[in-house]
């Protein structure tokens, strides 16, 4: 008998790595956008700060179950500084993002958190010395020109866009210190301990403005963590999946999105402003992000800023 399959050609359906990644990257802006609509609700009744605090401490349970399959030697690690300041940097951004969800339009908060390539180039710049071209230098100048649309200056600086920016800001440096980790340490356990650290930097204060939820909003705590965990893994998935230049701009989703989630959930409408500042923002974005990825994938080239 023949060694070849039984099954005939084209029986079996298989996506393609770039479709899958695809699929697994529209299920992740999905749920990630569900975590800040979840987190709005909530903050209706509870402090900013418990709510950002159990976003870490449920997505910490559902990480549980892998502990406890591997065992205590999974989270050996010789770099617990770097794995402090990368949940530092990203607890901190995470309580910005949900502050500014609160007290802003959720699509407008969801813009400015989107600004986390243009902060990482001017990082990349100033501290790790790299050269930033022109083509880049000129569509990171037209994202911050998207930000003042969406902040409007001339009508005063609100305090919850600024802390987004900030948000932005400690993003990026969580990603920085998140790339170098990704050297030495196992995706999970860099994903354990942000959300071990993360829930102590944000739990201990958040212990002086603890209200007790009731019923109803444990259910929604319990569904924030979900959203969370799974979308991260989700993201995961996708980017592990299909290539980098197809994958990334797919996460600016979250903007049309969050538009949608806040129009129907909470009755918002940003302005005709705001509307044109995400536009270009989304697009000075996406391409910094496309060229970053374009870079990765040609190794002969020098890796530089363009």
């Amino acid at each position: 008998m023949s060694s070849q399959s039984a099954e005939p050609d084209g029986s079996k359906f298989v996506l393609s790595p770039n479709v899958l990644g695809v699929l697994w990257m529209i299920v992740a802006v999905t749920l990630l956008t569900g975590m800040f609509v979840t987190a709005k609700i909530l903050m209706r009744t509870l402090p900013v700060l418990e709510v950002g605090a159990f976003r870490m401490f449920m997505s910490l349970l559902f990480c549980l179950p892998w502990l406890f399959a591997n065992g205590p030697r999974v989270l050996k690690s010789e770099r617990h500084w770097a794995l402090f300041w990368r949940a530092f940097f990203g607890a901190t951004s995470l309580y910005c993002a949900i502050y500014a969800v609160h007290h802003m339009l959720l699509a407008d908060a969801t813009v400015l958190t989107f600004t986390i390539p243009l902060w990482s180039i001017i990082i990349a710049a100033l501290f790790l010395g790299e050269r930033v071209r022109l083509r880049r230098t000129i569509a990171t100048l037209a994202g911050f020109a998207g930000v003042l649309l969406v902040v409007k200056p001339q009508a005063g600086i609100d305090l919850a866009a600024l802390i987004a920016i900030l948000g932005a800001i400690l993003a990026a440096c969580a990603l920085a210190t998140m790339k170098d980790l990704t050297r030495t340490e196992q995706a999970q356990k860099i994903v354990f301990y942000f959300l071990m650290y993360g829930t102590l930097i944000l739990g201990i204060p958040a212990l002086w403005v603890m209200e007790m939820p009731n019923p109803t909003e444990w259910a929604w705590l319990v569904l924030l963590g979900f959203f969370g965990s799974a979308g991260q893994y989700c993201l995961t998935r996708a980017y592990g999946s299909g290539e980098m230049t197809i994958i990334a701009p797919l996460d600016f989703m979250r903007i049309i999105l969050a538009g949608i989630a806040g129009y129907i959930f909470f009755s918002e409408v940003p302005d005709a402003l705001a509307f044109t500042g995400g536009a270009i923002i989304l697009a000075s974005c996406a391409y910094i992000v496309r060229r970053e990825a374009m870079e990765k994938k040609t190794p002969s080239t020098p890796q530089v800023s363009r």
